[in-house]
């Protein structure tokens, strides 16, 4: 009697698993239309004011909800003169647009599903021994997009700089090692601690205080003309903040008063050829 109980409970077991496998395979048959394939979509177009065509070609776009967590980057981007045109998903969206005047598709880490905007979206790279200057990133990030049903939404937005430009210039160069025109191996500049990531806020990874830095300098060799001043550039990541105001259908206007501003400082170091050798100065550590 015992037993036949014992099998009677474990054939009511049976039923339930069964019943539940049935279940989960149902919905899972449901589920196979996604709401990506049913969702209902409206156009959006954006006007880009002074971008060339370089900039144009290489513009991705991101979608991100109205709490800063991403979607999708989205896809069938029609390009033409200064305006790009696609559909997404009706709703009210938070978009951020992202170029260079070179192609960094394959560079750009694009977040995982519901990620925050505060995840990383560039990393500039070593090559082992030094860090590599950052490309020209262009910016913007358009809040609360709103996308509704049967209307074109048109935005007309000027993607910013997430970059900056540091120059160093050489005005006079005496006292050292005798130099051939060109570039001299001995004499270069160096930054130090400079910040390599962005998140996709803009903004300097993971914070203004506290950002990734590089562990190996960023070199660039003076260029030597007779009777000129050479000027060595860098390109570095730059926080964003609230350097630029972005306004309704995308308008973007310098702010005259920044208060969200990074407080990390970069570190020069100059090397002239003195001997046959790298001569410092007091540079030796960074200025």
């Amino acid at each position: 009697m015992m037993n036949k109980r014992i099998f009677n409970i474990r054939t009511h077991y049976s039923y339930a698993i069964v019943a539940l496998l049935f279940i989960v395979a149902f919905s899972s048959c449901n589920d196979s239309n996604s709401p990506d394939e049913t969702r209902e979509e409206a156009a959006v177009s954006f006007q880009l004011r002074a971008a060339s065509e370089d900039y144009l070609n290489n513009t991705s776009i991101y979608r991100f909800d109205t709490s800063n967590k991403f979607v999708e980057k989205m896809l069938n981007i029609q390009r033409e003169n200064n305006t790009l045109s696609t559909y997404t998903a009706v709703g009210t969206w938070n978009l951020v647009l992202l170029t260079c005047n070179e192609n960094i598709s394959d560079n750009i880490i694009v977040p995982s599903p519901k990620a925050s905007y505060t995840e990383p979206m560039w990393r500039t790279k070593d090559d082992g021994n030094f860090l590599s200057q950052t490309p020209e990133l262009r910016y913007v990030s358009l809040p609360n997009v709103a996308i509704t049903k049967d209307n074109v939404t048109k935005l007309s937005t000027l993607l910013y700089r997430n970059v900056a430009k540091i120059q160093v210039i050489l005005k006079k160069y005496d006292g050292f090692d005798k130099i051939k025109e060109g570039k001299n191996t001995n004499a270069y500049a160096e930054l130090l601690d400079v910040p390599t990531t962005l998140a996709w806020n803009g903004n300097l990874y993971p914070d203004k205080t506290n950002p990734t830095l590089s562990t190996k300098p960023l070199r660039e060799k003076f260029n030597f003309k007779s009777g000129v001043a050479d000027t060595v550039n860098f390109i570095v990541p730059a926080h964003s903040g609230d350097t630029y105001i972005v306004g309704e259908n995308g308008s973007v206007t310098l702010n005259s008063n920044p208060q969200d501003v990074p407080t990390n400082k970069l570190k020069l170091r100059v090397s002239m050829p003195l001997g046959g050798n790298p001569y410092f100065g007091r540079s030796q550590q960074g200025l």
